[in-house]
């Protein structure tokens, strides 16, 4: 592995991504907003390493992969859920197994895409420039995905406030209730801890 890559921000980003519900969590977000899961989890990893994003600072960042995440994540994701799609007509064939030999390669180009993608990212906030010191902590982290949303110029509803606390119950843990992140996301309660 090119250790240029393998960023602590990837680490956290696989281990997160591993919990329970949050890679259904992330999918629906994606799904319903069109909004790339890097930068999803680059708004938390900040708000677990004391690094708050403003809006402009995420549309920067977002501006910086705009280019890799359209044309190779995405193209990628399409080729792989095509080939997907095929399964069920081809499950009979004999090139059934090299077909799905072929995916699980498409899909292991497009987990090594989004890796690359996730070190831009990484580089870009080390770099310096992008963020500013904040105590950590999930109200951190709910602030930076504030500001993503901004970005995408939404404001989560209620299935992104589930999906959304999902996501930020695994990766805080028993420093956020779940029913305390669905209010903040819902009606900006104050709730969250520090």
């Amino acid at each position: 592995m090119d250790t240029a890559l393998d960023t602590p921000f990837w680490r956290f980003s696989l281990d997160l991504y591993g919990r329970p519900g949050v890679d259904a969590a992330c999918l629906s977000l994606q799904g319903r907003h069109d909004l790339d899961v890097n930068l999803l989890l680059l708004c938390v990893w900040a708000g677990q390493t004391g690094t708050r994003l403003s809006r402009a600072d995420v549309t920067l960042l977002a501006d910086k992969v705009a280019a890799w995440q359209g044309e190779v994540v995405q193209s990628l994701r399409a080729v792989r859920r095509w080939l997907k799609s095929q399964d069920a007509t081809s499950a009979i064939t004999p090139l059934a197994d090299a077909a799905e030999r072929l995916r699980d390669g498409v899909k292991a180009q497009e987990l090594a895409a989004e890796q690359l993608e996730q070190a831009l990212l990484y580089e870009a906030v080390q770099a310096g420039g992008v963020g500013a010191p904040a105590s950590v902590g999930p109200r951190l982290a709910m602030g930076n995905l504030d500001a993503y949303f901004a970005c995408l110029s939404r404001e989560p509803g209620v299935a992104d406030a589930a999906d959304l606390a999902q996501i930020l119950t695994a990766a805080f843990g028993d420093r956020l209730r779940p029913l305390d992140a669905i209010w903040q996301m819902q009606d900006g309660r104050d709730v969250l801890p520090a």
